[in-house]
This record gives C-alpha cells, sequence and structure tokens, in this order.
C-alpha cells in the first residue's frame, strides 16, 4: 500500500503548531545538568565541531551528542573553581568565588567571618521575584556552606538525610549509616531521573512554569557504574588493548581483589569509569527524553555543564581538578531552548556566574538585580552564537584560589589572554588561550605591558570585592589546627592520667590510642600546610 508522505506529516505538524501556540508568551522553563568532576574532553560531544579530537575516543554519550544537535555547544565555558563547593556556591548567586566569600572546599576564612550566604539572591529566588509563578527543585548534590537549598528559595529538594546532599550521598544510600546504594542504582544516577521525571509530569500537569537542577554525583570517585555497561566496556578495552581473556569484573574493594594484576587493574578502572559516564548519559537521556515527551522541550532550556575540571586526563588541556590551568576550569557547556540555533558553536568566553543574569532575562523578569553581580547575559549569544553581542564584564574572568592544601593559583582571562600568578611565590604565566589552548607557550617576557595591564586590573577586583589573601588563607588554617592540635594534647594528658588511676580498663587504653592517632595526623596536617606555603611547583 502506497502511504502519502504529506499525509504523514499532518499529525506532527499538528502537534507542533499546538505546542508552538500553547508556548507562545509563556516564561520558559530551565533545567541545569550539572555534572562532577567532568573534563572539558571527557564527553563524545567535541567542544570545538572542527576538532573531532577533542571527543573522548572511549566514552560514549550518545544524549549529549544528540543535545549539541539540537542545540549549541561552547568551545571557552568556565566554570568558577576548579574544585566543587566554591563553583556550586557561584553558580546559585551569580557571582565569582572571590565574591561571593567562598574559595575553597574547607574555606577557613570564610568561616572565621561567618559568611551569610542566604543574604544574596539565589537562581530559585530570582525567578521567584519574577511573579511569573516559578516552581524550582533541586535534586541531587548540594553545595556543604549553603545547607539546606529550600533555604535558599527552592520550593521542592531530595534533602532527606540527616545532613544535607553532600558527596557521601553519591556513595551511600543513608551516608550517616553507611547503606550502601543499590547497584543498579550507581551514583544515585538513574533515582536521579526518576525524581527528576516525576516532577516533569507534576510541572506539565499543572502547567506552571519551571527551574529544575539536576547535580550529578558522577563522576565524582568512589566511580560506580552498572555491571551490565562495565562488560561492554571491559570488553571494549580488552579489544583495543589485544588482551585476548576477558578482563575479570573484579573491583579493588571486592573480597577478591588481590587476583587482579595492576595493569589488568587499571584495565578495569578506565572501563569502569566510561561505564559510569554512559550511566549518566543514559539518565539524562531518559529525563530529556520526558521532556520532549510531556511537549514541554520546544519551551524549555537545557543547560548541561560541570562543576570543576575532569580529574582524568584532559589533554590537550594541561591540569585537571584543583588545578588552576585550563583543564581545571574549561568545562564542556551545551545548550539548548528556544531559539538556540541546532548544531551551532559558540566560541565566545562564558563562565557559570552568568547563568543568574541569563536567566533573569529569558524569563522576562522586570525585578531588578543586585548591583554586586559578575554575571551578564547569555541571552545574544544563545540566539546568535559567535554575532551575539554580550554586555561589558566589570573586570573578565577571575578564578581566585587561594587554598592552603593544593597549588594556590589565581588565573584570570581578559579576551584571548589568561594571567596566571602563582600565590605562594608571585610569579606569574601570562597565554594566548584562544590561540594556545595548552597554555605551552608563556608570553610574559615577551608582553610585560600586557601583562602588567593585566596584573593592575585583576588586583582592583581583588580589592574592591575584599578577596581573601593568601595569607590571610595560611593563617587562618594554622590557627585552627593549632587550636585542635591543642585540644587533642590536653585530651592526651587527660587519658594519660585516667589510665594511671586503672591500669586494666581497657577502654580508657583504646581511648588514649584513638587519641595518638588523631593527634599525630593532626601534626602531619599541620606539616603538610607548611609545606605548601614554600611550594613554588605550577602543576
Amino acid at each position: 500500500m502506497k502511504i502519502d508522505f504529506k499525509m504523514k506529516l499532518i499529525p506532527s505538524l499538528f502537534f507542533f503548531l499546538v505546542s508552538t501556540l500553547a508556548n507562545a508568551g509563556k516564561a520558559p522553563n530551565f533545567i541545569i545538568i550539572y555534572a562532577d568532576d567532568l573534563g572539558y574532553t571527557q564527553t563524545s560531544v567535541p567542544m570545538m565541531k572542527d576538532r573531532p579530537e577533542l571527543g573522548h575516543s572511549l566514552h560514549r554519550t550518545p544524549h549529549l551528542e544528540k543535545l549539541a544537535k539540537r542545540g549549541m555547544r561552547f568551545s571557552n565555558a568556565y566554570c568558577p573553581s576548579p574544585v566543587c563547593t566554591p563553583s556550586r556556591a557561584s553558580i546559585q548567586f551569580g557571582m565569582t568565588t572571590a565574591r561571593v566569600g567562598c574559595i575553597s572546599i574547607h574555606d577557613v576564612v570564610m568561616n572565621k567571618r561567618k559568611v551569610d550566604f542566604e543574604k544574596n539572591l539565589s537562581l530559585a529566588e530570582m525567578l521567584t521575584e519574577s511573579k511569573k509563578g516559578y516552581h524550582s527543585a533541586f535534586f541531587g548534590k548540594g553545595c556543604t556552606p549553603l545547607g539546606w537549598f529550600k533555604d535558599h528559595g527552592y520550593d521542592e529538594t531530595d534533602f532527606i538525610h540527616k545532613h544535607p546532599n553532600g558527596n557521601a550521598h553519591g556513595d551511600w544510600l543513608e551516608p550517616a549509616e553507611k547503606t550502601l546504594i543499590p547497584e543498579d542504582d550507581p551514583k544515585r544516577l538513574f533515582s536521579l531521573a526518576r525524581n527528576s521525571i516525576g516532577y516533569l509530569e507534576r510541572r506539565a500537569s499543572d502547567k506552571k512554569p519551571f527551574f529544575l537542577t539536576i547535580s550529578h554525583y558522577a563522576l565524582h570517585v568512589r566511580n560506580m557504574s552498572l555491571k551490565s555497561t562495565r562488560r561492554k566496556y571491559l570488553d571494549i578495552v580488552a579489544e583495543r588493548e589485544g588482551i585476548e581473556k576477558e578482563i575479570p569484573d573484579i573491583s579493588k574493594f571486592d573480597h577478591n581483589a588481590d587476583e587482579m594484576s595492576v595493569k589488568l587493574r587499571s584495565h578495569w578502572e578506565r572501563a569502569n569509569y566510561a561505564a559510569m559516564m554512559e550511566d549518566m548519559d543514559t539518565s539524562i537521556g531518559m529525563v530529556l527524553d520526558k521532556l520532549k515527551e510531556l511537549g514541554l522541550q520546544e519551551n524549555t532550556y537545557v543547560i548541561f555543564s560541570s562543576d570543576n575540571g575532569g580529574g582524568a586526563s584532559n589533554k590537550p588541556l594541561q591540569g585537571g581538578k584543583a588545578r588552576m590551568w585550563e583543564g581545571g576550569i574549561r568545562v564542556p557547556m551545551i545548550v539548548a531552548g528556544p531559539k538556540v540555533p541546532a548544531n551551532s558553536q559558540c566560541d565566545v568566553p562564558v563562565a557559570q556566574w552568568d547563568y543568574l543574569s541569563t536567566m533573569h532575562d529569558l524569563s522576562g523578569s522586570s525585578s531588578p538585580l543586585p548591583e554586586n553581580l559578575d554575571g551578564v547575559s547569555l541571552r545574544p549569544v544563545f540566539e546568535k552564537g559567535n554575532k551575539g553581542k554580550l554586555a561589558k564584564r566589570d573586570t573578565g574572568f577571575v578564578f581566585h584560589f587561594p587554598a592552603f592544601y593544593t597549588i594556590p593559583i589565581t588565573s584570570y582571562r581578559d579576551g584571548d589572554f589568561k594571567l596566571m600568578r602563582h600565590l605562594n611565590t608571585g610569579e606569574t604565566k601570562l597565554f594566548n588561550v584562544a590561540k594556545d589552548m595548552g597554555e605551552t607557550k608563556d608570553l610574559s617576557k615577551s608582553l610585560p605591558e600586557k601583562k602588567a595591564a593585566m596584573v593592575r586590573k585583576l588586583d582592583a577586583y581583588l580589592k574592591k570585592v575584599g578577596a581573601w589573601t593568601m595569607e590571610e588563607v595560611y593563617e587562618t588554617r594554622l590557627e585552627e589546627l593549632d587550636k585542635w592540635i591543642g585540644e587533642k594534647k590536653k585530651q592526651l594528658a587527660d587519658c594519660k592520667e585516667e589510665l594511671a588511676k586503672n591500669p586494666k580498663d581497657k577502654s580508657h587504653r583504646e581511648r588514649l590510642k584513638k587519641t595518638k592517632e588523631s593527634l599525630q595526623r593532626l601534626l602531619k596536617t599541620r606539616s603538610e600546610v607548611v609545606a605548601n606555603q614554600a611550594a613554588t611547583n605550577w602543576l
């Protein structure tokens, strides 16, 4: 039987017209999908279309490929910090980590100054103030200093445990009791998808515009994946490496872990990581397929990105997680939604602290924004790509990282150039990251005037926002450790006194042992901080 092709098109065209008319004039929806520790080159989507080698050769992320085909990839997208906590605070409030007052995982100065994050306007609160009727939800990994996200304007969260959601919730079903996550839900990937799908169904029913953040625990260690997906990649790795026998599926946590050689263990880890990547992509696909099925896709902006660079290789970028080189802060970013050109690429530098201003603009809110934001609306580039003209930024892109536990570097991108300053030595490097994304050629000596101008602008910004200095961070951390060491020494003296009175009491002996071990750990940590103060290495 011959089928009229035009007749086949009528139902699809009708549905499209009905969906378009229904969404006309309605406030758009927003979904932020936030990966954890996902590097620039770790998906199968190259962030530069003409450089396919920037897509990972082993990792398969077909749903992200599909998202990129219907939207825009960003070749110069930045997260606020090379570690998770400050990035997650920054994105909420539209400020750099220096301005928001959270620059590290354990920010001793932030704790000492008792920085109050509730005084800032969050993404959810901004949309509530728009008076457009937005409903907001946050599912997944939170941000420790921000505590409970319902205190920051979110109508719904999955924070149901004793403590607000953090890294441990990606490893344990109940972190306080160390209850294992079921094997069919590694890193909560599929329960996150189910929660998100349920949320979308409720919004499709009540017709409220919505803002949903899906904050993944993957790809942060401990790495977990479905057994079936892992088997697939174990076989792929074995074939690539010319291994005739099957690579056994034995993790380092299994009782028979010692059966794996060092070489096979390395292959297993690669396969497990790739499997986790695909499982995350599958979870994302479940949500995006439901979004389309419910007729919500046409009026929804989907933003996919990562909180910091990857812990694995990010080549050709230098460095990775906890490093201020491009590998630590340049991340994948894909956006799809109303008026976003399909299968397009934007090379304009953007940062995640731009999201708040962008969503404010796209929502059509008439409520004023705070004056102390660092972000600008990305609407012009969402709609016109490289031809879009963004509002002038105050100082460019400042990534301030005075960390006491790793290499302390502040990076600053302005136009095509990126300045890096070592906070222990004051030494600077300068790169043209538009031409040299691998940061291989230091231009600080050949372009002294450019370097000096960027140093002046960077220092002026850090002074204006009251950014933590490296000296203050070291001083505060040592004060904290000395306080804890003093307390442990007193506890040790008390334990010895109790043991002298009751030498046969096993409980006193056990307390003495644990107190000694705790004191030794603190002394070791203090020596590491002192050593880091003198460190001059860049990588």
